[in-house]
């Protein structure tokens, strides 16, 4: 179960800390909405991604990227897809997640001025129980409204009227961006003036375990050089999740020699562990978690693989991330590898 929010601190960090969230940015379209069924290849052609936050089976918020129609909308249709009983339940057929905003929640309007995107929501999005699945709906609304090119904060708003909180405390009285965290975990002790928070991604999956997926998770320890932030990454992925319900994806064995940042790419050189050549899921998650973590806590975009000050062998350079729902596209591990712009894609 995800351990309880400390809003209070992460408030505090969220003004003292300029933390890369690694945001993937989808081009602002417009397009005319389909008013025809039409037929299967101009059904295609009328829909575009967005990525929705979801919940799992133990309450984790996990970012899937689905289809929806096509519309000059996108940040209105995007929450509309993630209402209970609404049109995105179809998405998420076979993977054992759910949508977070209860069902009959109406988005009445959303507004974006200076990058701030402000929703009202019908009085329905409070018909929830716990205090956990309020912060999921907060994580999820914040972190797919983000998502979205020209968005980088939200307000909420309930039938017209803006609140202090909602109705288990949670503030939202001022817009909310993806600094207050995701999935968030505090070490024990920590404060905020010495504080350092990562965004870290972990695997999880349905309990058939036929669907498996990365899922982000904010974790702040105690303050850390900001200049070892590869390195901290890695060893707080070596750590595992903490938590039970998410899966490791770095072996605690797995020894970063050195590391290197120069412009937007970091460079990792491992021993003999770091293991690729068999492109096995676990393998997959292990690069493309490293790859978003890194990415995430750094700023840089891409992440040059090294074995002992060498590239991997092109025997080792055959890894395909789609397999895992991951961004498809080739593993090419003799050059820098790009930090996937789409996590967890569902495939209908």
């Amino acid at each position: 179960m995800r351990k309880k929010y400390h809003y209070a601190l992460v408030a505090v960090l969220a003004m003292s800390i300029v933390a890369a969230t690694g945001c993937t940015l989808t081009p602002e379209k417009t397009s005319t909405p389909s008013t025809s069924q039409g037929t299967a290849g101009e059904q295609a052609t009328n829909v575009m991604p967005t990525t929705v936050y979801v919940s799992n089976q133990n309450g984790f918020v996990v970012p899937l990227n689905i289809k929806m129609e096509k519309t000059n909308s996108i940040a209105k249709s995007t929450l509309e897809h993630m209402v209970a009983g609404g049109p995105g339940d179809a998405s998420l057929s076979g993977t054992g997640l759910q949508n977070v905003l209860p069902k009959g929640t109406q988005i009445k309007g959303v507004s974006i001025n200076n990058h701030v995107a402000r929703v009202d929501f019908s009085k329905d999005v409070l018909n929830y129980k716990t205090e956990e699945q309020e912060h999921a709906i907060v994580d999820a609304v914040v972190w797919s409204l983000t998502g979205i090119e020209g968005i980088s904060k939200v307000q909420f708003i309930i039938d017209g009227k803006a609140q202090p909180t909602l109705k288990n405390g949670t503030p939202i009285s001022d817009a909310i961006s993806r600094d207050n965290g995701i999935n968030l975990q505090v070490a024990n002790g920590v404060t905020p003036s010495n504080a350092t928070k990562l965004t870290l991604y972990f695997s999880g999956a349905n309990q058939e375990g036929n669907f498996s997926y990365l899922v982000p998770v904010t974790r702040i320890v105690p303050k850390s050089d900001s200049s070892k932030m590869v390195e901290l990454t890695m060893a707080e992925l070596a750590k595992g999740p903490n938590v039970d319900g998410l899966e490791a994806v770095v072996q605690p064995t797995l020894k970063l020699q050195k590391s290197d940042q120069k412009d937007k790419v970091a460079v990792l050189d491992f021993g003999n562990d770091f293991q690729v050549s068999s492109g096995t899921n676990a393998e997959k998650n292990m690069v493309n978690s490293i790859v978003l973590s890194v990415a995430a806590n750094t700023g840089v975009q891409q992440v040059q693989f090294t074995v002992n000050g060498k590239a991997p062998s092109m025997a080792q350079a055959t890894a395909k991330p789609d397999a895992m729902n991951v961004a498809k596209q080739w593993m090419d591990f003799s050059k820098p590898v790009t930090a996937p712009k789409v996590v967890n894609e569902q495939k209908l």
